[in-house]
């Protein structure tokens, strides 16, 4: 030691990790602390090259080991400054492990045997074993895991390793499986479907968070205020007597979240345990760090409370960097636009940045509601963040990308969602982050929401094609959590049951499969929250399967196996038609197969491998691939369109010129020079097509018009007629190819016009219809000249209407007429339209006949014969009968007359009946006219 000017012995300085960097873990180094508490400012040596520090807590990594003597400048209060110095011995690390594996898979039923050093172990090595602690240097493994080992050497230097084991064809990846929430509610997600978890602890209405191992096996779970391990019982702190709740709050929305600490290359036994205090208490974002080592693998509390930053809002979530195995916890500050990011990784917990953008969160209500990731895209690392930002007065929703590599947070959009209450709370993404659903808390009267916004639609559209997929006046929606069965859940408020949404790519109100009553609690009752997790430990495991891209007719379709257990190998036998057909075996995982005919086909694929044997059957739709379109050679014409035709049959259309969309339809007139493309779809997605291209050049025609629209009236026509006398073909669309067409139909009518140049142009004119009066004129009327009768003509038109007869000029609707002939009368309403109609005035009298009471056939030569008169008959017949009934007298002829005989002889005076019959002369359709009486004959 050297001592100071004041010839003082000066104190030294403690080291801690006199070992050697290990090159896989950078974080690891020699700790070097002063332990002067009068020591203001601080340089450090440490006698490898110019290695130097400032700080009193001082840390270097050795290269290499052997001694290295390491010097401490220290200034204390007053200025005075003291240098010590200290040999270090760096000791040297145990080797590298021997034939290491990260990862593994072994079959049910077998054991794996780890060893760090098969080929020989270091002298002294000591071995210390995660889970359970084992300090041999082999472990038999018959179960799956993480595993870690230290070794340590005699000279307290260590490294360690872990392998993740798998069992063939047992889940894993389900941290996320096991849900506490609610009062007492829990759900099983390693169970399908899940099932009800009916001994948690955990009462609080709204934030929660829970971990599972990678087998969905429980380790803990909190309401951010108590941890309680997997039996349920509080969890303790490693330190005895020192253990205080944590900081959370019940009405935290995001209270708790519970994210593992990386280790260097050893199994995550670490968690940090972050909490939110309610925003109307304290404020609060502190760290509480559990280590499952302890208490025999339940797990102690070693840190507590530690304060990260003070005011904060109630969110905070996580996601993994899958890239490295980090998580990035990302929060926000209360009464500005700051957002806190930090890092875990193998050095510990650090805050990486605090970015300023977006809304602020500078009232206690927009420091309310839950803030999400999405799903990573698996190229660029790149995910969404969301955060709900609710009202009064207004509800927004600020959208922000987040990349997992770089851990750079970006502003993309905020969406005004509309007036507070009801408030904003829950909000989720569907898996490829292309759907967002929020629910909104109905208070005061107002209903509560849940609704679905899809994220591909431009910004204008975003919220005015927002589906509501439930309201309610009476129950109050909660939080939105995605689930490890691909559902996405929402709580509400004292229900027996959690609503799903089966499935959140849907594009319609049923086809996102929606239940209000969707999961049973088994008794207990959901409240506003659901638990948060680390974003990537609640979606959906992946199993053995296949997947299959291009489903069109005629093209291949292109089948992807997923190993059975990886990384043991498989085989692989395909049956594409579903009939039974495998193909050999083959280890390749990709296939491929041609359909011919659409349709929808059972596609088998066998996988094979020493652990098992099993076989996956999935639907495939195959889709018409639409017939080659022609459309013929490049044109270069002149006139105002070329008439463009795909004649092919097809689900959906499209013509394309200059990168848009122009047509949607199987024909287009093209009015532009310049190259169309021209493309059929079949299929739910379009993916089945077929296309051709043609180049246009089109020179403008003379301009042409028919005129404006017209209007013609019913039941009329009027006559359009191209004036100008330049064109010299007519092409019209009633199929006519003159000058002019009478047209008798309301309708869209075209022309297209050719001149002596070949030049082409087209019009359109709209022919509309106006209404005709109605007139009821009866078509004959009758009149009775020889009478001198008179008859009244009546137009019987409907509605206002001005007349006039022009034989009479009368401009009345009724005229009377005393002559025969024929009449018309024509009828103008208000739109100018005019209707005619004629009747024929007819001369017919209807027939008659007299015949006298009685008459005198006495010889005197007055009234000696029975005299009938008659006129306008024909058919006429009369018959004289006696008492007896007999005929006495019978003629046809009304000139003939009865002189009061019978066979000569006179008949006697009396009564005698007759019968006269007759047809109408000028109606001769009329049945025959009987006539009966009596003639009285006087002697």
């Amino acid at each position: 030691m050297l001592l100071s000017t004041a010839y003082v012995k000066a104190q030294g300085f403690v080291v801690d990790g006199q070992c050697m960097q290990n090159p896989d873990c950078e974080a690891d180094s020699t700790t070097f602390r002063d332990t002067l508490s009068t020591a203001i400012a601080w340089q450090w040596s440490f006698g490898e090259g110019g290695a130097t520090d400032t700080r009193r807590i001082a840390q270097h990594s050795y290269m290499a080991p052997g001694a290295y003597n390491v010097t401490l400048v220290r200034t204390i209060r007053g200025g005075a400054q003291q240098t010590v110095s200290q040999v270090v011995q760096i000791g040297e690390l145990p080797p590298a492990f021997q034939e290491w594996k990260t990862d593994t898979t072994i079959c049910p039923g077998d054991t794996l045997i780890l060893d760090p050093y098969p080929q020989g172990a270091p002298e002294g090595a000591r071995y210390v074993w995660y889970p359970k602690g084992d300090t041999t240097q082999t472990l038999n493994v018959d179960s799956s895991g993480c595993y870690s080992v230290e070794v340590i050497l005699p000279n307290g230097c260590k490294i360690q390793d872990r392998i993740n084991v798998k069992i063939c064809m047992e889940p894993s990846n389900q941290e996320g499986a096991k849900w506490f929430f609610g009062g007492n509610a829990g759900l099983d997600f390693s169970n399908s479907p899940p099932t009800p978890i009916t001994d948690g602890k955990l009462n609080t209405p709204e934030g929660t968070s829970s971990i599972a191992n990678s087998k969905g096996q429980l380790l803990f779970y909190s309401d951010g205020i108590t941890v309680w391990n997997k039996n349920g019982d509080v969890m303790p702190c490693f330190a005895p007597g020192n253990c205080a709740p944590l900081k959370g709050s019940p009405n935290s929305t995001q209270s708790v979240l519970i994210v593992p600490q990386p280790t260097c290359k050893g199994c995550e036994y670490l968690f940090n345990v972050f909490t939110t205090s309610d925003i109307n208490g304290e404020k609060l974002l502190t760290v509480s760090v559990v280590d499952m080592r302890r208490n025999n693998g339940l797990g102690a509390i070693v840190e507590q409370n530690t304060t990260l930053q003070q005011p904060t809002t109630e969110r905070i979530v996580s996601a993994r960097n899958d890239r490295d195995s980090t998580y990035w916890v990302i929060s926000h500050d209360y009464g500005t636009n700051k957002f806190r990011i930090f890092h875990a990784t193998t050095g510990g917990l650090v805050e990486s940045s605090a970015p300023e953008i977006g809304l602020a969160h500078d009232s206690l209500g927009k420091a309310e509601g839950y803030m999400k990731f999405s799903s990573p895209d698996t190229t660029t690392g790149q995910r969404r963040l969301a955060v709900i930002v609710p009202g009064p007065p207004r509800n927004y929703v600020d959208l922000f990308f987040f990349n997992d590599s770089t851990g750079t947070l970006t502003h993309d959009k905020t969406v005004d969602l509309g007036p507070a209450p009801p408030v904003a709370y829950g909000i989720e993404f569907s898996p490829s982050g292309e759907k967002m659903y929020i629910s909104f808390t109905g208070e005061n009267g107002t209903n509560s929401y849940l609704k679905q916004y899809d994220l591909t639609l431009p910004d204008s559209l975003l919220t005015e094609t927002a589906i509501i997929i439930d309201s309610s006046a009476t129950r109050k929606f909660g939080a939105l959590q995605f689930a490890p069965d691909g559902k996405i859940y929402m709580a509400i408020e004292g229900s027996d049951y959690l609503a799903v949404i089966g499935e959140p790519e849907g594009n319609s109100l049923t086809g996102v499969d929606y239940e209000r009553d969707g999961v049973n609690l088994g008794g207990k009752k959901s409240q506003l929250g659901l638990p948060n997790m680390v974003q990537d430990f609640t979606q959906e495991s992946s199993g053995p399967g296949f997947e299959a891209d291009g489903f069109c007719t005629n093209e291949p379709t292109n089948f992807t196996a997923s190993p059975i257990c990886d990384p043991i190998e498989d085989s692989y036998q395909w049956d594409f038609l579903g009939d039974g057909s495998f193909t050999a075996p083959s280890k390749e995982t990709k296939a491929t197969y041609t359909y011919t005919k659409p349709g929808t086909y059972m596609v088998r694929m066998r996988a094979t491998n020493k652990c098992k044997d099993t076989t996956v059957i999935q639907e495939v739709t195959i889709y018409e691939t639409p017939p080659q379109i022609s459309l013929g050679a490049d044109k270069d014409t002149c006139g105002a369109y070329v008439p463009l035709d795909m004649k092919v049959e097809a689900e959906v259309y499209a013509w394309i010129h200059r990168g848009r969309v122009v047509g949607r339809q199987k024909t287009y007139r093209a009015v532009a020079t310049g190259r169309y493309i021209a493309v059929a779809f079949n299929g739910p997605q379009g993916e089945c097509f077929s296309a051709d291209t043609i180049e246009i050049t089109l020179r403008r025609p003379p301009a042409f018009t028919i005129g404006p629209d017209t209007t013609l009236c019913r039941d009329s026509s009027i006559v359009l007629r191209v004036q100008s006398d330049r064109w010299i073909e007519y092409n019209w669309s009633t199929g006519e190819k003159t000058r002019e067409v009478t047209i008798g139909q309301p309708g869209t009518y075209i022309i297209t016009v050719k001149d002596r140049n070949d030049c082409f142009n087209a019009d359109t004119i709209q022919v509309g219809e106006l209404p005709s009066p109605i007139l009821n004129l009866a078509p004959e009327n009758v009149i009775c000249l020889p009478d001198g009768q008179s008859v009244i003509l009546d137009a019987n038109g409907q509605g206002p209407l001005s007349y006039l007869w022009p034989a009479s000029g009368d401009t009345t609707r009724t005229i009377t007429v005393d002559k025969e002939g024929q009449y018309i009368v024509r009828a103008t309403n208000k739109e100018g339209c005019v209707t005619e109609q004629v009747t024929e005035v007819i001369d017919k009298c209807e027939p008659r006949f007299f015949i006298p009471d009685a008459f005198t056939p006495d010889g005197e030569g007055h009234n000696e014969i029975l005299e009938i008169f008659g006129a306008y008959y024909t058919n006429f017949s009369i018959r004289i009968y006696n008492r007896w009934g007999e005929v006495i007298y019978a003629t046809t002829n009304l000139e003939a007359r009865w002189d009061g005989t019978y066979k000569g002889l006179k008949v006697q005076p009396g009564a005698y009946p007759y019968v006269l019959s007759f047809e109408s002369l000028y109606y001769p359709e009329r049945a025959p006219i009987v006539k009966r009486g009596s003639v009285m004959v006087i002697r």
